[in-house]
């Protein structure tokens, strides 16, 4: 048994620590020497000795920046030379200004003649690449050079398309093989990175869409997910659950109602969010029918998941497929926002970005345990600047090669505002009108200070953020305990007040309405009609559909930004489950329910024609809006706003009146003079006759014009 041992671990750029485990009772001063490449430099300076219970503490001072790629080692006159501990060097002050990259080259960067590999690994004593032959079989080592702030780099000569590689990381003591961190391609269940060629898919023909939006308020955005839109057996779309199906034309319903792509243009929405498409880890692309997983749990920042395609094992397919997608969209006049995971990823241990530079990418708390307010175990620190390189280079490349319109954060809350404001400049140069928007929830317990939260938002102008008020004042409450508690379009008019707020984005919670994203229902947690069957327990199922509508309704006729997520227009429910991320078949767009909701599905059509009809609702300014509509809560518990502006009635009459009721009773409403019905009991009216008072529909939304 050995009585004694060293550790000896670098704590600064010119201080090393040393740390003497024994239980002989010495009590002299060591010699300390540094082995630099297996020459002795010199003998260091001690300006600490501590001794305490048969452990030596040794303060060791360097004449020089410690340089690294070089082999150093620490030598006792009769000990045996010991490596030294390079990890805190990333957590060092001076870590960003000394290695931090600014260059555009990280990755493989392929053409016919030749591929450059460029890996940032400040810390690494030397990196190799191993690069398989075109059987995927044999492979060869390539030593990489050590270069301007820690980058290695290695060119390879001939046409490496589709070729696999690794790369060999040697952190001093502990070697790792891992992916490319910017690698665009990945195999099956990303064993390997894979050299694609990006550059094909970014210069095609960009496809204009008809429309131009010219302010956030301007999108309806309908969230969905690339394998749930077009999974569910009650269609004829072919390639269910992929890129390729997503876009199949002429598709129908068990019914005979259009569906897949068609579905989504017959709904008049501007936006089509989908859930994560980058690479994702717990879904096996051998066998996507055996495990089932939205995709919030990343394991690339730039290769795409291989689970959507219509071929996994093909790398560039990937990337073919959802420039399609995106182009397919852009014909038929819907834009395409990328709902993208920065804030943790899947398992920081055994990430790519841990292996090759361990203790930068991912935030430490002050007692330096890792910090998990994303409640994944593991935070992505985007205050570091290769990290906020990393999400920035991920942003600029998915715009520029498949041209996509904009980004919804998971968890934005947990980035900071200047890794995001950064991202949308460079973003915005490539396409003008995008969109940004996300969660700023406030999570981050340690720095709320400098996250891209709602408590922030004057710090984001051009961010929009997801409005949990909107939602809990319109639906109710979502949390667990709170399911029971009613919102207004359950029935509670005592809301009506705070009603008004969140609809004239009166609400003193953001500076203009372009960053309230209205909603009822996301992904996460219960359907509305699930929040609405626990809050209205014992209600009909026609009460509980006409109170979604009446939901969807406001959502459109509010100013902000409408949100629908996927089913939400049928009243679809996911069997009273809240987080149903890891469960199949649940989360599928049920379309049996669309051929036996058609009616709702026509409703939201055309309030998402109004709105697109309406103008006014683009307006941001909480004062101007104001300015345009006159507020009547005087009909208790009625809510009715009237508006003689040309920018609110475009074409459908002199004046508009909108009368909302929540309540499970009707009413009878005399008007000021004969007004004409657009909406009414939840369809469109297509008659001339005119009328001066009105029974008010229990659980309505009423639009009448002069």
């Amino acid at each position: 048994m050995r009585y004694c041992f060293i550790e000896a671990k670098l704590t600064a750029m010119r201080r090393i620590n040393v740390m003497i485990y024994s239980q002989a009772k010495d009590t002299d001063s060591h010699s300390f020497y540094l082995i630099k490449d297996d020459e002795v430099s010199h003998e260091l300076r001690i300006s600490k000795r501590v001794t305490n219970s048969g452990v030596m503490m040794y303060t060791l001072e360097l004449d020089e920046d410690f340089e690294f790629g070089h082999h150093y080692e620490l030598n006792l006159p009769s000990f045996s030379p010991v490596p030294i501990d390079v990890s805190e060097a990333p957590e060092f002050p001076e870590f960003d200004y000394l290695f931090a990259y600014s260059g555009d080259d990280l990755g493989a960067v392929y053409s016919k003649s030749e591929t450059k590999f460029n890996v940032w690994a400040p810390i690494s004593l030397a990196v190799q690449l191993k690069l398989y032959d075109e059987k995927g079989e044999g492979y060869t080592l390539y030593d990489m050079s050590r270069t301007d702030r820690g980058v290695y780099r290695t060119t390879v000569k001939g046409n490496l398309l589709g070729r696999k590689y690794h790369y060999i990381v040697n952190n001093y003591s502990i070697t790792k093989e891992c992916n490319d961190p910017y690698g665009k391609g990945v195999d099956l269940n990303s064993a390997h990175s894979v050299i694609v060629d990006p550059s094909l898919i970014e210069k095609r023909k960009k496809i204009p869409l008809k429309t131009r939006l010219h302010s956030y308020c301007e999108h309806i955005i309908y969230e969905t997910h690339v394998r749930d839109f077009t999974s569910n057996k009650n269609s004829d779309i072919v390639s269910k659950g992929t890129y390729a199906g997503f876009i199949e034309s002429g598709r129908k319903t068990s019914g005979g109602h259009p569906a897949g792509l068609d579905y989504l243009v017959n709904s008049e929405v501007t936006t089509v969010q989908l859930q994560p498409i980058l690479d994702y880890c717990t879904v096996d692309e051998n066998n996507i029918d055996k495990v089932y997983n939205w995709g919030y749990d990343p394991i690339s920042f730039f290769a795409l998941e291989g689970s959507l395609s219509s071929d996994p094992s093909s790398p560039s397919l990937r990337l073919k497929e959802l420039r399609d997608l995106v182009d397919t969209l852009h014909k038929n006049d819907l834009r395409v926002t990328l709902d993208v995971v920065f804030n943790h990823v899947y398992d920081y241990l055994t990430f790519d970005l841990e292996k090759i530079v361990p203790n930068y990418f991912f935030r430490r708390k002050n007692n330096l345990y890792i910090s998990e307010y994303s409640g994944c175990g593991n935070d992505f620190n985007s205050e570091h600047l290769m990290a906020r390189k990393l999400i920035v280079d991920s942003l600029v490349y998915l715009v520029k090669t498949f041209d996509v319109d904009g980004f919804r954060f998971d968890l934005m809350g947990l980035i900071d505002y200047e890794t995001i404001n950064e991202a949308y400049e460079k973003c915005k140069r490539l396409k003008s009108d995008l969109i940004f928007y996300g969660e700023g929830w406030d999570m981050n317990g340690d720095n709320r200070g400098n996250m891209t939260s709602i408590g922030n938002c004057y710090k984001l102008p051009s961010y929009a953020f997801f409005n949990d008020t909107f939602r809990d004042i319109v639906k109710g409450p979502t949390y667990s305990s709170e399911l029971y508690r009613k919102g207004y379009i359950a029935g509670d008019s005592s809301l009506i007040e705070g009603l008004v707020n969140v609809m004239f984005g009166t609400y003193p919670r953001f500076m203009k309405a372009s960053q309230s994203l209205n909603f009822i229902e996301c992904h996460d947690n219960h359907t509305a009609y699930d929040k609405l069957a626990i809050s209205n327990e014992g209600e009909s199922e026609e009460s509980l559909l006409r109170r979604v509508m009446l939901g969807n309704a406001i959502v459109d006729f509010s100013f902000g930004i409408p949100f629908f997520h996927m089913g939400e227009e049928i009243g679809q429910s996911k069997m009273g489950l809240g987080n149903t991320y890891n469960i199949m078949k649940i989360n599928e767009l049920d379309y049996k329910l669309v051929d036996e909701r058609w009616d709702m599905v026509i409703y939201f059509k055309l309030i998402n024609h109004l709105r697109r009809r309406a103008r006014i609702f683009t307006h941001t300014d909480s004062e101007e809006i104001k300015s345009h509509f006159i507020i009547d809560t005087s009909h208790y518990p009625l809510v009715i706003y009237s508006s003689s502006s040309k920018e609110v009635t475009n074409g459908l009459g002199k004046e508009v009146v909108v009368i909302i009721n929540g309540e499970s009773s009707s009413f009878h409403l005399d008007l000021d003079g004969y007004y004409k019905f657009f909406v009414y009991n939840g369809g469109l009216l297509n008659t001339e006759e005119q009328a001066q008072s009105l029974i008010v529909p229990p659980i309505s939304f009423t639009i009448m014009y002069r």
